[in-house]
């Protein structure tokens, strides 16, 4: 008889055992790793940005429109994708002057704000 329950004590162990040893595993998949850039500016200056030295795009300046002659920053609110880690941006005033060369760190969906001269 104590044969017996020792078998099932066993049987029941080793059944938890292996039930417990393939359960289900949980796991944290990042499908896209980048992160955004947002420009603060002037209306009445364009930039012309590099990116790694190997994108490159206009902030434009204000542009007025003819049906009520209002200005139009066409960067306000404006996310610039980019590959999350670390970033070298470049920065040219419409004269094309060099007027900001920094390096940068933005984490996997994040966005880091580059406040441009006012002047």
């Amino acid at each position: 008889m104590n044969y017996m329950f020792k078998n099932k004590l066993l049987l029941i162990l080793l059944t938890l055992l292996v039930l417990t040893g393939c359960g289900y595993k949980q796991t944290n998949t990042q499908s896209r790793d980048v992160s955004y850039l947002k420009f603060t500016k002037s209306m009445s200056k364009s930039y012309t940005v590099v990116v790694n030295d190997k994108y490159e795009f206009k902030l434009d300046s204000c542009i007025e429109k003819d049906t009520n002659e209002q200005c139009v920053n066409s960067t306000f609110n404006k996310m610039y994708e980019i590959s999350s880690g670390n970033s070298f941006i470049k920065v040219f005033d419409g004269k094309n002057n060099l007027i900001m060369r920094k390096e940068i760190y933005v984490g996997s969906s994040n966005t880091m704000e580059i406040n441009l001269p006012w002047k």
